[in-house]
């Protein structure tokens, strides 16, 4: 089944909705009382959306695999729960709910539990639920969604202006409190009483709120920060090419290029998988290995099999094919490859992670957030270009004249025989 964007936005939004019910719902049985649960204020819970948005891309590709379907849908739910729950501590400087110790990779017993009932909801929604939303979208006209979802969307953006505002005008407990407490006050401004509503609302929804204490700023990408993950990305995207390079030329007995990018050696694959590796696996470092190994197996098999997906539905092509190894899923992935990332998820997290994590921390500060932002600019632009030539390389089958001057800048700077190297494996699918 394919969707477009417009119909996936529709279901982002709708499941985004459905699961905030849900969690209200369960809170209030609970709990006894009703709580705005979430990071809005107003009813939506985007975890819920993405991780629907997901499965009903990639579950489709899996015809047969009823327990690839599951363990995909578990590990996409518990990834997706951690990262909510990690970004909104990013933005809020507060730990809202215990994302941490409530996820399927912390090793223990009851997070454990509540994983594997998560993942099964998931998949239940995914397989029973959703066809019925898919038929009501079908019958909204494309004009009175692209309304509806503009509208929506604007909504939401006020919302986290407005709460962003609120975060950073009351960053302490002691301000919170010192805000709350002169929300009865009359001589206030607007912006005072619209963050006394937010906080009067956060307090309600999470009443066992934690405050960050303030970041240290002596030492340069301290613990997991966004500097420390740029540079893990660049090393592991460098690295992971260097070691499919001469993978190949053990087996194949040919060098080959491995590069995800149009400019520089750089394994997104890698580098990406390293990143979701380092974030979500943390809990996991004190644990036996046998711990990591299968949430190694498990995260990387299901990052493979989307990224092969991903690239055939925002490109039409792909770049692996593994439909002549046994044990494979659908071409995309295969049981020994997902036992290789759950030996690489043992090495990376327990052996070179901390070494690496230390390097990076002994940079010097300003040198550091001048490097980062500019390591990020070049792979945002790298990215942007790579992805564009591709497009073009795909779109030249049928359109071989160029129509505009960015497809003629794009035939010119980037022919065929250029993509053939940088890609020698990629196929048109279909």
């Amino acid at each position: 089944m394919e969707y477009t964007y417009l119909e996936l936005l529709c279901y982002l939004l709708i499941y985004s909705f459905l699961g905030w019910v849900a969690e209200v719902l369960f809170i209030s049985v609970k709990d006894r009382t009703l709580r705005n649960r979430g990071f809005f204020n107003l009813p939506f819970c985007l975890s819920y959306g993405v991780v629907m948005d997901i499965l009903v891309v990639i579950l489709p590709t899996m015809k047969g695999y009823l327990v690839a379907r599951y363990l995909t849908a578990l590990a996409v739910s518990s990834v997706v729960t951690f990262l909510s729950g990690g970004l909104s501590k990013r933005f809020s400087r507060k730990s809202l709910w215990k994302y941490q110790e409530n996820n399927l990779f912390t090793g223990e017993k009851r997070p454990l539990l509540l994983g594997l009932a998560q993942g099964l909801l998931f998949l239940v929604a995914a397989q029973v639920l959703h066809p019925l939303i898919f038929a009501l979208v079908a019958l909204i006209p494309d004009l009175a969604k692209i309304i509806a979802c503009a509208v929506l969307c604007g909504l939401l953006l006020v919302d986290f202006i407005v709460i962003m505002n609120a975060l950073r005008r009351s960053k302490t407990e002691e301000e919170v409190q010192a805000l709350l407490a002169r929300r009865t006050e009359g001589k206030r401004s607007f912006g005072e009483r619209v963050n006394a509503v937010v906080w009067k609302r956060i307090n309600r929804a999470y009443p066992n709120l934690d405050h960050m204490a303030p970041a240290e700023k002596t030492v340069f990408a301290r613990g997991i920060c966004w500097d420390k993950l740029v540079w893990v990305f660049l090393i592991t995207a460098l690295l992971g090419d260097f070691i499919e390079t001469v993978f190949v030329r053990y087996t194949a007995g040919v060098w080959m290029s491995r590069s995800s990018l149009i400019y520089g050696p750089f394994s997104v694959v890698w580098g990406f998988g390293a990143v979701l590796l380092t974030v979500v696996l943390q809990r996991l470092a004190d644990k036996k290995d046998r711990y990591v190994f299968l949430a190694g197996c498990l995260i990387g098999g299901v990052y493979e099999y989307m990224c092969s997906v991903a690239t055939e539905v925002l490109f039409g092509t792909t770049f692996w094919d593994y439909s002549d190894m046994p044990f494979n899923f659908g071409g995309r992935t295969n049981l020994l490859f997902c036992i290789f990332w759950g030996l690489l998820a043992v090495v990376w997290l327990k052996g070179i992670y901390p070494y690496l994590s230390r390097w990076v921390e002994k940079i010097p500060p300003v040198a550091g957030k001048i490097l980062t932002w500019l390591i990020l600019a070049f792979f945002l632009l790298d990215g942007a270009i790579s992805a564009a030539a591709m497009l073009r390389y795909v779109e030249r089958i049928t359109s071989p004249e160029a129509q505009n001057i960015i497809q003629l800048f794009l035939d010119q700077t980037y022919p065929d025989s250029l993509i053939e190297q940088v890609w020698p494996n990629l196929r048109i699918s279909g």
